[in-house]
């Protein structure tokens, strides 16, 4: 079990962390099914993912996160 910190922060068990791969700099997402609250691993992937050929003969997923963000 994990305790909320004074900043709202928690700690993922190690066991978590191990099994999920969850290391220093891991994107993570929270959210919600119904009642519970889900951990998402790279959040960006999934979201490429759902684009993926949405833009056919047009710029890549990546090309155009670059064009509306900037280089990163």
């Amino acid at each position: 079990m994990s305790k909320v910190t004074s900043k709202y922060q928690i700690t993922i068990p190690v066991s978590v962390r191990k099994t999920l791969g969850i290391i220093p700099g891991s994107d993570i997402d929270i959210v919600s099914k119904g009642d519970d609250f889900v951990l998402k691993l790279n959040p960006i992937e999934d979201l490429k993912r759902a684009w993926r050929g949405k833009h056919k003969g047009r710029k890549t997923s990546d090309e155009y996160m670059t064009k509306i963000r900037g280089e990163v």
